[in-house]
């Protein structure tokens, strides 16, 4: 079954960040590829959440957007 499905990331010095949504629909974060954190109503508040806790914007403008497949752990962990 295919879900479009919207995830975000950001690599910074201080590791590699995923927001990405639940069949739920709540929003799940992972930092390094576990775990971060609760989960929060929508992208923009668990960008806010991480902003407080990670030198990373709070603004989901400057994160990369990708839709359909929202497999985190197949994006390179390159950071900038």
């Amino acid at each position: 079954m295919d879900l479009d499905t919207v995830a975000y990331r950001f690599d910074s010095p201080a590791g590699h960040f995923c927001i990405k949504c639940r069949l739920s629909g709540r929003w799940r974060v992972k930092h390094e590829d576990m775990p971060w954190g609760d989960s929060f109503p929508s992208a923009q508040a668990a960008a806010l959440a991480l902003a407080a806790a990670f030198p990373v914007p709070a603004q989901l403008a400057l994160w990369q957007e990708q839709v359909g497949a929202c497999g985190c752990t197949a994006w390179p962990t390159t950071r900038v």
